[in-house]
This record gives structure tokens, C-alpha cells and sequence, in this order.
């Protein structure tokens, strides 16, 4: 079976561990979704994650964050799809949840989240919002 969208997947992934309070999951390895997960852990959403590999197959084990029995991220959502792409300038990129929360953009730069565009003031294609 061919995975249309694997972001998608991720990120639905860690959604539904956080909803059933799992400690950690296992999610398919890519480098555009390692890159989002750097930016979740140096953002201290999660609290680390790890890519192995199992019969020749890498994974990614990610250690999800709680305070108490409440999950760090209280929304995880995927903005641009494979059918549309939302793509921004430096100009406007987005501010999400008044500054509390984080966009995650793929640009030329890599993959970085919204402070860091703006601070090199770059544009590119904004991949989720984590709040």
C-alpha cells in the first residue's frame, strides 16, 4: 500500500498517542518528517524521538510530552495537502495562536519553524501548526 501524504500520517499518529495518553510511538521514517520532529523537540513539544531500523525498514520511535496527564500540544494540524499546496512569503508568515503556538515551514533553508523564517527572512511552504 503507497502513502499519498506521510506528514499527514505522522502527525494524525501522534495526535491519536497523545489522545490515549501513550508515552511513545513508532511512525515511518523520512527526512521532511525528522526535520518536523527536530523542530517539535527543540520547541519542547515532545520530549525526544529516535530513528532505528527493522528489517532493513527505518523507523522513528517518538517520545510524546506530558505535564501531569496533560499532553504539551493541544492541537496538531496539517495545513498543506498534497491536492494544495499553501505556500507564503516572508512577508506573511503566519503567527499561530497569537505567538503561543508554531508553524512549521519547508523552505529552501530546510525545514524550520515560523521565528526562525522570520528571522532569516525567508518564505516557503507551511507544513502544520502545533499549539
Amino acid at each position: 500500500m503507497s502513502r499519498t501524504d506521510l506528514v499527514a500520517d505522522v502527525l494524525t499518529a501522534i495526535r491519536n498517542a497523545l489522545k490515549v495518553g501513550k508515552d511513545e510511538i513508532v511512525v515511518p521514517y523520512s527526512k521532511v518528517v525528522v526535520g518536523i520532529l527536530n523542530i517539535l523537540k527543540d520547541e519542547q513539544y515532545i520530549n525526544n524521538f529516535k530513528v532505528f531500523e527493522i528489517k532493513g525498514i527505518q523507523k522513528v520511535k517518538v517520545y510524546l510530552r506530558y505535564e501531569g496527564k496533560k499532553s504539551i500540544i493541544k492541537e496538531i494540524k496539517k495545513i498543506s495537502r498534497p491536492g494544495r499546496r499553501i505556500y507564503v512569503d516572508k512577508k506573511n508568515i503566519p503567527h499561530v495562536c497569537s505567538g503561543y503556538g508554531i508553524a512549521v515551514l519547508s523552505t529552501s533553508s530546510g525545514i524550520i519553524s515560523d521565528k526562525e523564517a522570520r528571522k532569516k527572512g525567508v518564505g516557503g511552504e507551511v507544513l502544520c501548526y502545533v499549539w
